[in-house]
């Protein structure tokens, strides 16, 4: 049997009902969260409640025995623990493998986090989000209990450190106050809104003011008299119906924090920056303030949380917890791998009906027993002595615990190292660094064409040109002539290709003496489809007076955007601003113009070769 202390904490059956509170929240919120979006701040009920209890034992151990025992204190909350967290985690890993596909991610650094109470820190490290539509993992719930578990581990190192060099309840109560801000700060100071929230939610150094919160209650009501029989919480004061001389006011006052409360689970999102720039601060505020209440027993909040169904879900709560979350996870991956997820509502619903009888069984069988026994005497009657003839449910417990184990070590050994999600970005990422590659390697393959290798085909703008291009291009092929037009070149394309004359670059300045559009609305297209994708075209863009220029140049701007292999030699803003480098009809190039049009065209052949295609803006003549 677990030896009794000698100090007494009373038993207040409504903080059973607060714990059903922080529990309902959280299994709503996980499995019906547009219900209730703010059902996560059951989690921070749980800490103020945490903070508190374990003050409130640390405190009225010291008063009656003049010490603390560290070693004592660590084991009774490991015994209250470990049964419940480790069974529950072998079963999920167990459950995971069977399923396969994402539950099964990671369990390995998922199972080494948690055994050692670090969960939180590794999924942090992990870049984990708890706020993810989908691959969140099957034991994300156990950061609460991380952190829980740190904080029962420091926690009572400080208090026993500061107690024994003569700092009083009074200065401690200072102490953890201060704790509880400097945590808030730590949050406000490493909140992002520009980036996932995980870490500062995560976090023990940016979460613990819940905790911290519930301590310094503690140290505000437990009682520090030596008299192992004294009340651990005296009523101090007046009730709140005497306070307030009116039992109706009284009524208002004390319903006020849990209406508070219930708009916050009902209103506050998990990703909003009010969350964290004090939202979770003002619901541990709140848990405390009605962990308050609750303690005084002189009020209606206290009736509401001392009622039985209240109580019966405060006192699975911890099973419940334990349960719920990995039973979504697994059923969420059973309806995404069938097509099933339309049907999540009526899962869910399932879903809370096996996690509530899982939690009943194992809160009667697992976590009872062993807080009340021991580990010894409990598994005294598990495994009875060799000269007991075992019944075939005695027999079954070695079996299920060795086939349980042989299914962990199964799923952490042969489970995905990828979330399905996670594969296809893979992929994406494999794909795009191909194409990638593929296009550094056609980038490769560019060059700066000699002038044997194009064929220029044009009108008298090209023709006046001719010379200052085979002075740019030596060798290049030109087919211009007077008033041709863009109705010429089907003709003249398809005569040099029989011929196996016409080179892989194309420059075409058809657009001086009429659109494309006038004599067809796609002919343009065709002249280019005729040349085919493999070609290099370049399209000079006119300069003219004429009523056409503007489609004209409004064509070849469109070519360009629309097609890869398109170009433009910008001719036209070449000699806009200076028309001395025309004659004087203001169509046709001097020397000096011809120089700029031949230019043009090679500037328009570079961005090819160097992959740097631009197109300008409208001329606008």
């Amino acid at each position: 049997m677990i030896t009794k202390h000698p100090f007494r904490i009373r038993r207040v059956p409504g903080i059973d009902g607060l714990r059903g509170l922080a529990v309902i929240a959280v299994v709503i919120y996980h499995f019906f969260g547009e219900a209730l979006p703010g059902g996560f701040v059951g989690v921070d009920l749980f800490f103020v409640l945490s903070g508190f209890l374990i003050t409130s034992l640390l405190i009225r151990e010291r008063a009656v025995t003049g010490r603390i025992d560290l070693k004592d204190f660590w084991l009774r909350r490991l015994r209250r623990i470990a049964p419940a967290a480790f069974f529950v985690l072998m079963v999920s890993i167990a459950a995971a493998g069977l399923v396969g596909g994402d539950p099964a991610v990671g369990l390995k650094a998922q199972f080494l986090g948690t055994v050692f109470f670090v969960n939180n820190w590794t999924q942090i490290a992990g870049a984990e989000s708890y706020f993810a539509d989908s691959g969140v993992q099957l034991l994300a719930h156990y950061w609460s209990l991380a952190v829980e578990e740190q904080f029962y581990v420091l926690w009572p190192l400080i208090v026993t450190i500061l107690v024994g060099v003569g700092v009083t309840f009074r200065r401690l109560r200072l102490l953890s106050a201060l704790g509880a801000a400097a945590s808030l700060w730590a949050m406000l100071a490493l909140y992002d809104p520009t980036a996932d929230p995980t870490r500062v939610y995560y976090g023990t150094d940016t979460h613990a003011f819940g905790l911290l919160i519930g301590a310094t209650l503690a140290l505000m009501m437990t009682s520090a008299s030596a008299d192992a029989a004294a009340d651990s919480w005296p009523q101090a004061g007046p009730s709140l119906k005497d306070y307030f001389g009116s039992s109706a006011l009284a009524f208002l006052v004390a319903t006020l924090p849990l209406i508070a409360m219930a708009a916050i689970m009902l209103t506050m999102p998990d990703t909003a920056s009010f969350t964290y720039n004090g939202g979770l601060a003002i619901a541990s505020l709140l848990g405390a303030t009605l962990l308050f209440l609750v303690v005084r027993e002189d009020n209606p909040v206290h009736a509401i949380f001392n009622g039985a169904p209240m109580r019966w879900f405060g006192k699975v709560s911890f099973s419940l917890y334990l349960w719920h979350w990995p039973i979504i996870v697994l059923i969420r991956e059973l309806l995404e791998r069938n097509g099933l997820i339309k049907y999540h509502d009526a899962a869910a619903l399932v879903g809370v009906i096996a996690a509530l009888a899982l939690s009943a069984w194992s809160y009667r069988y697992v976590e009872t027993p062993i807080r009340r026994n021991g580990y010894r005497a409990t598994l005294a009657t598990l495994v009875p002595r060799r000269t007991v003839k075992l019944s075939w449910s005695a027999r079954l417990v070695p079996f299920g615990a060795v086939s349980l184990v042989a299914l962990v070590a199964f799923a952490m050994a042969t489970g995905p190292t990828m979330t399905r999600l996670e594969e296809q970005l893979a992929l994406a990422v494999q794909q795009r660094e191909a194409a990638h590659k593929a296009e550094a390697a056609e980038l490769a393959k560019r060059f700066m064409p000699r002038g044997d290798q194009v064929s220029a085909i044009g009108d008298s703008v090209m023709l006046a040109s001719a010379e200052a291009l085979e002075a740019e291009l030596p060798g290049i092929y030109i087919d211009a002539a007077v008033s041709r037009g863009y109705p010429a070149a089907p003709a003249i394309i398809e005569q040099m290709e029989a011929a196996g004359t016409l080179d892989p670059f194309v420059v075409l300045g058809l657009g001086i003496n009429q659109s494309a559009a006038a004599t067809g609305e796609k002919l343009l297209d065709e002249i280019l489809d005729s040349l085919g994708k493999d070609r290099v075209i370049v399209l000079i863009n006119p300069y003219g007076d004429r009523s056409w220029m503007p489609q004209s140049e409004k064509e070849v701007l469109e070519a360009a955007k629309k097609r890869d292999n398109v170009y433009v030699a910008d001719w036209c803003h070449g000699v806009r601003d200076d028309v001395s480098l025309l004659r004087g009809d203001l169509i046709h190039p001097t020397p000096q113009g011809a120089q700029v049009y031949a230019a043009a065209v090679k500037e328009a052949l570079r961005q090819y070769a160097e992959n740097d295609k631009r197109i300008p803006a409208r001329c606008g003549v």
